[in-house]
């Protein structure tokens, strides 16, 4: 396993059951004892193991070494091994869960976010799940979480985009038929639904519109990696995606009229076998809305992504946005699955 500091740029730390939490057992339903502990770093390859084994939605990304987990995951700043707990049955790993606190300055109340929790197949119906579920809602009280959020949604999405939903963080994906029911049954509810389109590229698009004609001599589109994200935030969720920034600016004022973000779904594309894109943060300024701006900025985009001979493209949306999701079926988007966000008081 490479070592975190090769990866990260500082001196590695060896985490233990020592530093943070005892080790603890309990009997599983069916009398089979069970170890719970937190992360170790030799855990690294055996939580890849269990990913790949339970994880095999189409909104999963294949992990094909530890060194795509380390990047997106153990590299974050704000990595807790504390908050990660690892169940141990005969010596293997048999599923773990990871828990963070959201630190989105504008949070009304402070959130904690289990981000997944995954059992090997065979396992299942143990109650290892459940004991996970449990040892990450203790995690986050201690934290001072106000509301427990299951499935990460921005703001509240401290880790796995990038690995898992897609271009952005829709929660937990309806695709994964099991989390519902198992969530439900632990109170908490579904406070919000993330519709994730899809758009071929290796087929004719027909996107042309009559208003294009004078924005091409109006407007200029621009794009280049970003000085900086909106903010450390923005930084610590999204930066490890690399995204590129695309900008519709107008000639004659220089100021913005449209704005996005784009990336290259590198672990999605393995998995999909498909060169995948995502977009997200898309913003048409409030003048230029309606006047065909964003159906322009957005086929602009499309068919530059579309010369790089990416195949396919993924934009999320929520539910309730309906006229968002008008606008992109009528571009030929269709729908491929949809994330829920659930969540439950302390």
């Amino acid at each position: 396993m490479p070592a975190l500091s090769n990866l990260c740029g500082n001196a590695p730390t060896v985490y233990n059951d020592e530093n943070f939490h005892a080790a603890a057992t309990s009997r599983a339903e069916g009398g089979i004892v069970v170890e719970y502990r937190t992360f170790r770093n030799t855990d690294t390859p055996h939580l890849v193991a269990v990913w790949n084994e339970t994880f095999t939605q189409r909104g999963a990304a294949r992990l094909a070494n530890n060194t795509t987990f380390e990047r997106y995951v153990l590299c974050k700043p704000i990595f807790d091994p504390k908050g990660l707990f690892v169940a141990v049955q005969d010596g293997e790993v048999a599923g773990w869960a990871h828990a963070a606190m959201s630190l989105n300055p504008f949070n009304s109340q402070s959130v904690g976010v289990t981000c997944l929790i995954g059992v090997r197949p065979a396992l299942r119906g143990q109650g290892i799940g459940g004991e996970l579920l449990n040892r990450c809602e203790g995690y986050l009280r201690e934290k001072g979480a106000g509301i427990l959020q299951t499935g990460g949604h921005w703001p509240n999405n401290p880790f796995y985009m990038g690995l898992y939903g897609g271009c952005e963080s829709p929660g937990i994906l309806q695709s994964d038929g099991l989390a519902e029911p198992f969530l439900v049954k632990r109170g908490y509810r579904v406070e919000q639904k993330i519709t994730v389109l899809h758009r071929k590229l290796d087929q004719p698009m027909k996107m042309f519109d009559p208003r294009f004609v004078p924005m091409r001599s109006r407007y200029d589109l621009q794009f280049g990696s970003p000085r900086r994200l909106l903010s450390s935030w923005h930084e610590l969720v999204h930066g490890n995606v690399d995204p590129l920034q695309f900008v519709l600016l107008d000639k004659q004022t220089r100021t913005w009229v449209a704005h996005t973000l784009v990336w290259e779904m590198d672990a999605f594309s393995h998995t999909w076998q498909r060169p995948t894109v995502g977009i997200f943060d898309f913003e048409v300024n409030t003048p230029a809305r309606g006047t065909g701006v964003g159906r322009y900025f957005l086929s602009l985009i499309m068919k530059y992504i579309q010369e790089q001979f990416f195949t396919l493209v993924e934009i999320q949306l929520e539910e309730t946005n309906v006229a968002g999701l008008d606008f992109l079926k009528s571009l030929d988007f269709e729908n491929v699955d949809t994330g829920q966000v659930f969540v439950r008081n302390v």
